[in-house]
């Protein structure tokens, strides 16, 4: 108890002294960076739509000290423009450090600093992995893993302009998933029947839904609305859906393997077909809050969109059909992935288990 109570105080230590060491980095950034000392409003100008929406768009004079460059601790002065809304663009307080541009003599806001906040968030969530007793150097690992795979999945996209596009998430995702399972559950029966499991599952999942998709044209899918106008549409819009129905199906496969992996441990003498009834009741319980898990995430994405539709005196109808038709697709074929992943897992495990576990 003490020895744990011993490094949660130093992993607490060592995320408050790197949160404290980023609020002093300034040195490491090569543009010019301001603490904010003191903010005039200078102007102030409230417009209004033909949609009776009203915004003010709002002028600030800001003085400050700079931190870095040749000129460390020269006070300069810039002007700030933003609206009330804040939605591209930012207010400024004091205390606030800000990262500029520098165009001759004079400075222009870029973006406010935020590696401190940052930096605190990343420090919070590896202090409380530390606060609950599990293996933790799976989970690193396993991260650490996966974050080189991603880095090196952008990098060929950027070098090839998205030519490879589909092809190589599909790559990614097999390799992600492998990844995961390899490093949480080792090499084993075990994550070799969630890998297949997983695998069988999102390829069904996609494969069934591209021909529905296709027999109907992709009839009311805007995929064209894809944010920044990425192509091609099709893979990009595929790729999205690719990585979001596998995580989910992950989570799911584990989930089931492992509940009758224990029943087989607990009773020796259960049968493959008692095994796969009770995948299905385990699924059953897990489809519902999965799907829901979904919806809320679509809504929150898509929550400003909708309300900047509305405010703009669409439709509900339009405004629903142009800003959730891919969202509603996305979470359409990953409900059909979820729900297939329960007869698939519950059968695959069912007989790997009777065969491996006597």
């Amino acid at each position: 108890m003490k020895k744990n109570i011993r490094i949660l105080v130093i992993v607490g230590l060592v995320v408050l002294f790197a949160t404290g060491l980023s609020y002093f980095d300034s040195f490491l950034y090569q543009d010019p960076i301001v603490k904010v000392e003191q903010v005039d409003t200078t102007n102030k100008k409230t417009s209004t739509d033909e949609y009776k929406n009203t915004d003010t768009e709002i002028t600030q004079k800001v003085t400050g000290n700079l931190l870095n460059t040749k000129n460390k601790g020269k006070k300069i002065t810039f002007k700030n423009t933003y609206y009330k809304s804040q939605l591209i663009d930012n207010k400024y307080r004091v205390g606030q450090q800000v990262i500029l541009s520098k165009s001759g003599r004079s400075y222009t806001a870029k973006n406010i600093k935020r590696d401190t906040p940052l930096v605190f968030t990343f420090g919070l969530v590896i202090f409380l992995l530390y606060c609950m007793k599990f293996d933790r150097k799976k989970l690193f690992i396993s991260v650490l893993i996966n974050a080189v795979i991603y880095f090196g999945y952008l990098q060929i996209i950027i070098g090839t302009h998205n030519s490879v596009l589909l092809p190589l998430t599909v790559i990614t995702s097999l390799l992600i998933s492998a990844t995961a399972l390899l490093v949480i559950l080792g090499p084993s029966y075990s994550m070799l029947m969630a890998y297949s499991s997983t695998v069988i599952s999102t390829a069904a999942a996609i494969l069934l839904s591209t021909f529905i998709l296709g027999m109907t044209g992709y009839s009311g899918m805007h995929l064209e609305l894809n944010d920044f106008e990425l192509q091609p549409y099709l893979s990009v819009f595929l790729s999205q859906v690719l990585f979001g129905v596998l995580g989910v199906i992950l989570d799911e496969t584990m989930d089931i393997s492992s509940s009758l992996i224990e029943m087989k441990k607990e009773v020796s003498e259960v049968t493959d077909k008692t095994l796969f009834k009770s995948g299905i009741n385990i699924g059953r319980e897990l489809i519902g809050p999965l799907i829901n898990i979904l919806l809320f995430i679509v809504i929150a994405q898509n929550l400003n969109i909708v309300l900047l539709y509305l405010s703009n005196g669409n439709s509900i109808s339009y405004t629903l059909n142009m800003t959730l038709s891919l969202g509603i697709g996305q979470l359409l074929i990953s409900a059909i992935g979820i729900v297939l992943t329960v007869p698939i897992t519950s059968f695959i495990a069912s007989k790997v288990i009777t065969r491996r576990l006597k």
